[in-house]
């Protein structure tokens, strides 16, 4: 068999050496300075591998060769990193979760701390719980090796359009991420979307999302070393398969990804570009040295030249200074004569203030004004209320007329009819009287035409007694039709009113829409009135020409907005205030109302259309007010920024006193309360409830509840509080349709009632037309019966036996109706009398109603003109005082000024005579600088190695020539003290400023020509000097940092040289450890083998040995049986585990092709492992069966359901 040396300690080296910096070389933060910063601060018992002496620098540094000899390498102190006890590390897994993913619809998966075995049928879905931990901890669809997209991973079976993926990890301990974020765990969740597109999200501990970002979750798997890329932490069935069978290369190349030597190794490259870059900064900066040394040649120069014109100079320093001092001169005497005139307007001003003040003492006295508008306001809304009352009895009037009316008609037919019978009685009692009297003179005439005559008088007879049947039903229906005629023709005038109410009404709709269409920005304003948006712009007008004093606000109804949420109580709260007060406009000052009239009268506007107000400015009301839980206050619907207004809608309206409610009932269970006996409202705050659907509202005084109805229904459904001029058209349009409609169907209903009153006439016509002809055919017979009957008396006068019963009957029965009817019209009259009293008193509360609304009318027209007149006389009194304070104010301002000027003068005065000592001053400070100068150029430049060995020379020689530039600059543009300039005397100076301003010139004007002829680049010297004292700072700069980049490059190989050596010692650590748990693995199957690394071709060959016979030795791992070929991959796998510090490993059925001895071994070689590092997570997944090993609270088993074809998988065992 193979030999292999016994187990040695499994260790990790450290890179880093304390003895060398390298701030200028990337790090290797993920292996390297992570690692170590985060277990030295957690204080870990794990002990770090050092290097047992220090790194001497390789006499070759740029050897890079592979070849060099590795037993020259540093040896390495062992130290387990696997220590016994440790508890369970931050990162390990706690909990898999996923929905609609693969061949899951839900699943969710709790790991122990240390080992689990997930095992199941294949197609159960155990290798998705291996997919969920890669992809949801960042890793990409195709290292899944089970799709090419994250889309194709989402279980569409269900039409599920997403997938979501959670796994929960631990996070105690010292390496704990954010732990004051995120408490013991963290739950990273991924949610797929059929798009492609992905999104994470961190939960903590509560599963309340802390972050979103990838950066984030990046941050956390560094810290745990999670490395689900990596195939030794994470190894799926393709990536197993393709590490046995690919070439050595591909092995050698696993090995150094296992490891992370790949990775270092490309940080380490990055280091070496970083090292030729500096190079070529270096060469750079070199070739930068000649072209500067010419510049300080060349300035050095010009500065020499400077230097001759140093005289010409001082001779315009001296003209400059003497005519400084002779301007103070000019100067002292304009200040005298702007003193005069200040005195004089002082004294103009002095006497006009009194004036001012003497008229502002004549203040016309307001009177009560405040109490008339106060009386005012209230005769505005009790005019509204009696308005409201006047309609309401109007139409109470209206319907008790009705019946009223019908049962007059119905009196009046009996009359007539009563009429007609004592007629019909007159007649009967004619005919009675004149039978008899006929009989008696008659009683002689023949018998022979008796018979005849009788029997033609009982036809008549009949025929008139049918007649009478016929023309009585005549009547009947004569009456009816009359009174149904009468009907109609009431309701025609009633629905008149209505149609002209509604068309006009419809009309002013459309005017505002109009507006709304036509106007920019001001046509939302013609929601409150027609002229609103012609007033404001008017107002605007004369804001701009400054004509009003104060503030102007309106409509009060565009200063208003529903707050968010109490959009439901805008219709309410409109009723509430009030059209007119939403009309309204206020100003803050009272000279202003008498503007607003005159703009308001150009407009054509009544008052009553949009109403003026005055309120007095002050800070916002502190509203207190009581709240009562299921009802609001009008006050907090409204969200009114404008304080103004905010007090003028609580004086005039109310609204803190003001509730709404869902309804009358809502209102009283909630507001009104008993007390003492008697009711009462809830708080003592509201006075009055409005409340939906009619807006009626009522009051509670003296315990007695007081209701009111809203007439004004049509304006229910409107809302302009708060609406845009685009709602605003829309609610007007809505209007206008609505009272379009309403007009439409009134007038139908017109028409349609005058059609049917006159198809009543029409028949009342021709039913009268039939009764008359019946009456007169009545009237014909009872002629001819009457003739009849005088012929028959005539014939039996005579004959004193003759009856005359019948005559009697008929006057009996004429006597029996009017009998009736008298008692018939006595009881309709009874009825009339006792309805009378009712329709007089609601026609007296009418009547009463329109006096009292007059006289409110008559009232506040006179309280009216009376508030005016005052206004107009305080107005005129404030327009005089304003015109004198406007004069004081310009005599004030021409005084100011001219104390402006004086003091202007003396401070300008003294500010020349400053300007002209300091002048002084620094003449002598620039003289004391170009000495310091011409003594600096003397000294020798500072030479290179000067620069490099004498630092503390150089420090001391920058800060004399930054005090040389600190001279300079104060010498040219320095402030002297106070102390100072009082040293220097004011020279006396007897010529004109022009004089010296001559000489200056004349010296300038030498002075350019002298630097033409020299060719000076530079216009002063001071410019000159500081250009040529930086150039050579740049020279002598760029001088050390050529020095600093060449000890920065040397530091840098030398730091990398160490590290490479290092991470050769680490690779051949790596690689021994490696090979020797290699072959522990494969000695507990009675097998043998070992790890041979090519690091100079970067290859790998692994040689096994299957029992003690050489001859079955090979390093064809193909010549293997499936079974061997596993085992020897589980061998490896552990090898190059035991070196990865990650907290959790998952293999995918490592054991497919292992026979039933391998298995077992496998399996206790996997626990076993497993069981000595407590402080680590694996997963195991496999199909195999696993009964023999007993779960414990270290060691759990899964067991997945057996795959539903027909279905999702969804639960667990």
């Amino acid at each position: 068999m193979l030999k292999t040396p016994p187990s040695a300690n499994r260790a990790r080296i450290d890179l880093d050496d304390n003895s060398s910096s390298m701030d200028a070389l990337p790090q290797d933060e993920g292996h390297e300075e992570g690692h170590e910063e985060g277990h030295e601060e957690g204080n870990s018992e794990e002990e770090y591998v050092q290097v047992n002496s220090p790194v001497e620098p390789n006499p070759n540094p740029d050897s890079d060769s592979e070849n060099e000899d590795d037993e020259n390498l540093e040896p390495m102190t062992l130290s387990r990193i696997n220590p016994v006890g440790k508890p369970p590390e931050a990162g390990i897994i706690v909990k898999v979760y996923v929905e609609n993913f693969m061949c899951h619809k839900k699943m969710s998966v709790d790991l122990c701390s240390n080992i689990n075995f997930i095992n199941g049928q294949n197609g159960s879905g155990k290798s998705a719980v291996l997919a969920a931990i890669q992809i949801c901890l960042g890793a990409g669809a195709r290292r899944t090796n089970r799709a090419s997209s994250l889309s194709s991973l989402i279980n569409h079976n269900g039409k599920a359009t997403h997938a979501k993926l959670r796994v929960k990890l631990l996070n105690k301990g010292s390496d704990a991420f954010q732990h004051e974020t995120y408490g013991d765990y963290v739950t990273v969740e991924r949610i797929l979307d059929k798009s492609g597109g992905s999104s994470y999200r961190l939960l903590d501990a509560k599963d309340k999302v802390k972050s979103k970002k990838k950066a984030d979750l990046d941050q956390m798997l560094d810290l745990f070393n999670i490395q689900v890329d990596n195939p030794v932490a994470v190894l799926d069935q393709e990536e197993s398969k393709k590490f046995l069978t690919g070439k050595p290369e591909d092995k050698y190349a696993f090995f150094c990804k296992a490891t992370e030597l790949e990775r270092i190794s490309r940080q380490y490259s990055a280091t070496n570009d970083s090292i030729e870059d500096l190079e070529i900064q270096k060469e750079a900066m070199i070739k930068q040295l000649r072209p500067q040394k010419l510049i300080v040649d060349k300035l050095e120069a010009e500065w020499n030249e400077c230097l001759k014109l140093e005289k010409i100079e001082e001779k315009i320093s001296d003209n400059k200074i003497y005519g400084a001092f002779a301007l103070v001169n000019e100067v002292e005497e304009k200040e005298q004569a702007k003193t005069k005139l200040r005195d004089k307007l002082k004294a103009e001003y002095e006497k006009l203030d009194g004036k001012v003040k003497e008229h502002e003492a004549k203040k016309p006295s307001a009177g009560d004004t405040e109490a008339r508008e106060e009386k005012a306001k209230a005769l505005s809304a009790e005019a509204e209320k009696a308005v409201e009352d006047k309609r309401a009895l109007e139409e109470e009037l209206r319907s008790k007329k009705k019946p009223f009316k019908k049962m007059e008609n119905e009196l009046k037919n009996t009359k007539n009819e009563l009429k007609r019978a004592e007629q019909s009685l007159k007649n009967s009692k004619a005919a009675l009287q004149k039978a008899r009297d006929d009989f008696l003179s008659n009683k002689g005439s023949a018998e022979g035409n008796k018979a005849k005559m009788f029997e033609r008088q009982k036809e008549l007879e009949e025929e008139l007694e049918a007649n009478k049947e016929k023309t009585a039903k005549y009547q009947e229906k004569l009456d009816l039709l009359h009174d149904t005629y009468e009907e109609k023709l009431s309701a025609v005038d009633g629905k008149t009113a209505d149609a002209k109410k509604s068309y006009a009404q419809m009309k002013e709709q459309e005017e505002v829409l109009k507006m709304l269409k036509n106007q920019n920005g001001a046509g939302s304003l013609a929601m409150f009135g027609t002229k609103a948006p012609d007033l404001v712009q008017k107002i605007n007008q004369g804001m701009r020409k400054k004509i009003f004093k104060g503030n102007i606000y309106g409509p009060i109804g565009s200063f208003l907005q529903i707050k968010a949420g109490k959009e439901k109580w805008a219709k309410l709260t409109e009723t509430c205030i009030g059209d007119m007060t939403l009309c309204s406009f206020i100003c803050d000052n009272n000279a202003d109302i008498q503007h607003l009239r005159r703009m308001r009268k150009e407009t054509n506007c009544r008052s009553t259309e949009l109403p003026l107000h005055f309120q007095r400015p002050g800070p916002r009301y502190n509203i207190n007010v009581q709240r009562v839980e299921g009802v609001e206050i009008c006050i907090d619907v409204l969200n009114i920024e404008n304080d103004l207004v905010h007090n003028f809608l609580c004086d005039s309206s109310r609204i803190e006193r003001k509730a709404l409610a869902a309804s009358r009932e809502v209102s009283e269970k909630r507001l009104i309360v008993t007390q003492n006996g008697r009711k009462a409202i809830r708080g003592g705050d509201i006075q009055e409830c409005y409340f939906y659907p009619r807006h009626d509202m009522w009051t509670l005084k003296g315990g007695n509840l007081g209701m009111r109805s809203n007439t004004n229904v049509h304006n229910i459904n409107r809302t302009r509080i708060g609406r845009d001029a685009a709602a605003a058209t829309l609610d007007a349009k809505q209007q206008f349709e609505y009272f379009q409609s309403e007009y439409k169907e009134k007038k139908a209903e017109i028409d349609d009632l005058k059609s049917e009153a006159g198809d009543e006439k029409k028949a009342w016509n021709a039913y009268n037309k039939s009764n008359k002809t019946l009456l007169t055919e009545m009237s014909k017979i009872k002629e001819e019966l009457h003739d009849l009957q005088e012929s028959l008396e005539d014939q039996a006068q005579d004959d004193e036996e003759e009856d005359h019963s019948h005559l009697q009957a008929e006057v009996d029965d004429h006597e029996a109706e009017l009998e009736e009817l008298t008692k018939n019209i006595e009881e309709k009259e009874n009825l009339i009398k006792e309805e009378a009293p009712e329709i007089e008193a609601v026609e007296a509360k009418l009547d009463e109603e329109a006096a009292r609304n007059q006289k409110i009318i008559d009232e506040l027209d006179e309280i009216t003109k009376e508030i005016e007149d005052s206004q107009d006389r305080l107005a005129n009194w404030e327009a005089k005082l304003e015109k004198g304070k406007k004069k004081l104010a310009s005599y004030l301002v021409d005084l100011e000024e001219a104390e402006k000027n004086v003091v202007a003068s003396s401070e300008k005065l003294a500010g020349m005579i400053k300007v002209g000592k300091t002048l002084l001053w620094q003449k002598a400070r620039i003289d004391r600088s170009n000495e310091k100068k011409r003594k600096k150029l003397m000294e020798p430049e500072m030479t290179q190695t000067q620069t490099q060995t004498q630092t503390q020379t150089q420090t001391q020689t920058q800060d004399d020539e930054d005090e040389d530039d600190e001279d300079e600059e104060d010498a040219a543009a320095g402030e002297p003290t106070d102390a100072e300039l009082d040293e220097i005397d004011r020279p006396r100076i007897s010529k004109a400023a022009s004089y010296f301003r001559a000489k200056q010139t004349k010296a300038e004007e030498e002075l350019e020509r002298e630097r033409k002829k020299r060719r000076i680049s530079e216009a002063d010297t001071k410019a000159v000097w500081s250009k040529f004292s930086r150039a050579r700072e740049n020279l002598a700069g760029v001088k050390r940092g050529i020095d600093t980049v060449d000890g920065n490059l040397k530091k840098m190989k030398h730091d990398l040289k160490i590290r490479k050596r290092k991470w050769k010692t680490f690779r051949k650590h790596i690689a021994y450890m490696t090979n020797q748990t290699f072959g522990d693995m494969l000695n507990k199957k009675g097998s043998s083998g070992q790890v041979d690394f090519d690091h100079s071709n970067k290859m790998l060959q692994l040689t096994v040995q299957k029992d003690s016979n050489e001859a079955s030795q090979t390093s064809d791992v193909k010549a293997l049986s499936g079974g061997e070929r596993s085992f020897t991959t589980l061998s490896l796998l552990l090898a190059l585990g035991e070196n990865l510090e990650t907290p959790f490993r998952v293999m995918d059925e490592f054991d497919v092709f292992l026979d039933a001895v391998s298995r077992k071994i496998a399996l206790d070689t996997l626990v076993e492992v497993a069981a000595s590092m407590v402080h680590r997570q694996f997963i195991f997944i496999t199909p195999q069966d696993i009964s023999r090993l007993t779960p414990s609270p270290t060691l759990k088993i899964i067991k997945m359901k057996a795959p539903d074809r027909s279905g999702l998988q969804t639960t667990l065992d």
